[in-house]
């Protein structure tokens, strides 16, 4: 597939997506995407040394090195296929929950969660080569964080990234 999107209105358009609700369902913890450019492939080596950064930053201490880590590669379906099941089947469950009484404002974050979901799948699915990348320990210490990178190149050869540090113990 060619890709349909300029690098401008594709990180103009993705960061409008994730102004109003910004959280990865896989993650313990508040875990925003941050969407970036890039003139570079992302390469396993470029996405490890951004990882890295994320979780020295995120640490905080002085010295701190990150755990022998593997760069996971997923597709878009395969990633956000279950994640969008999951908030619909939360809706679905908080419009029963309204259909018995509640109050229609339990629907806000469901239906935000979709939406968001929906939206980030939508806009990677226009860049060429879309994909899902998760920076996963290998080693016997282990930290807490799992890199995430949703990538894909715009029409005019820039890599499209969103970035993310997972928190899953």
């Amino acid at each position: 597939m060619v890709s349909q999107i300029t690098a401008k209105l594709a990180v103009s358009t993705l960061k409008d997506a994730v102004s109003d609700f910004n959280f990865w369902g896989e993650s313990e913890s508040d875990s925003p995407l941050a969407i970036k450019r890039s003139k570079t492939p992302l390469d396993d080596k470029k996405v490890l040394s951004l990882d890295a950064a994320a979780r020295k930053k995120a640490v905080g201490v002085e010295g701190y090195k990150p755990p022998e880590r593997t760069v996971r590669v997923m597709g878009l379906k395969e990633t956000f296929s279950p994640l969008v099941q999951q908030a619909l089947t939360e809706f679905q469950a908080g419009a029963t929950a309204v259909i018995g009484g509640a109050g229609i404002e339990t629907l806000e974050v469901t239906a935000e969660s979709s939406e968001y979901y929906i939206q980030l799948y939508s806009l990677f699915k226009l860049l060429d080569t879309p994909r899902v990348l998760y920076v996963e320990d290998t080693g016997t210490s282990p930290d807490p964080y799992t890199g995430l990178f949703i990538t894909g190149l715009s029409s005019d050869g820039e890599t499209i990234y969103a970035q993310a540090l997972l928190t899953q113990t």
